[in-house]
């Protein structure tokens, strides 16, 4: 069963301010025990090259990034791999804690991970703020 502790969290947390300073600023916050959201918030990168609003005329500021496809976001895959990276090793500092796994097979409607996470480019209510 997929579940992160609150220890998990804040070593993703501390492992994100650590790894990227103050270039980037980012929301991380654990949903329903199971997941969690990690948002780019402020940051000295320009994503205006994968933002909604661009692509599809969708919330403008904002941009889904798909974990699984990582290659395809151009020059900013090394970036989102390196947060990815962190995601998922990070939790394996916390007392008790451990790495992402993901042991799931949908042939047979198997699904077992150590937790889901989503990562973003700021949010529907609140757009990336970039601060050259």
């Amino acid at each position: 069963m997929a579940y992160i502790t609150t220890a998990e969290v804040t070593e993703i947390r501390n492992a994100l301010k650590e790894d990227f300073g103050p270039a980037l600023k980012f929301s991380v916050k654990k949903h329903a025990h199971s997941s969690i959201n990690v948002v780019i918030k402020k940051g000295n990168i320009d994503f205006t090259d994968i933002m909604s609003d661009r692509i599809n005329g969708a919330t403008p500021g904002h941009a889904q990034v798909n974990h699984y496809h990582l290659h395809q976001y151009g020059k900013h895959a090394k970036l989102f791999s390196n947060i990815d990276k962190v995601i998922k090793t990070a939790p394996a500092r916390a007392e008790g804690g451990r790495e992402w796994f993901d042991k799931s097979d949908a042939m047979v409607d198997y699904f077992h991970t150590a937790f889901y996470y989503n990562i973003s480019v700021g949010t529907w209510d609140k757009p990336y703020e970039y601060v050259a």
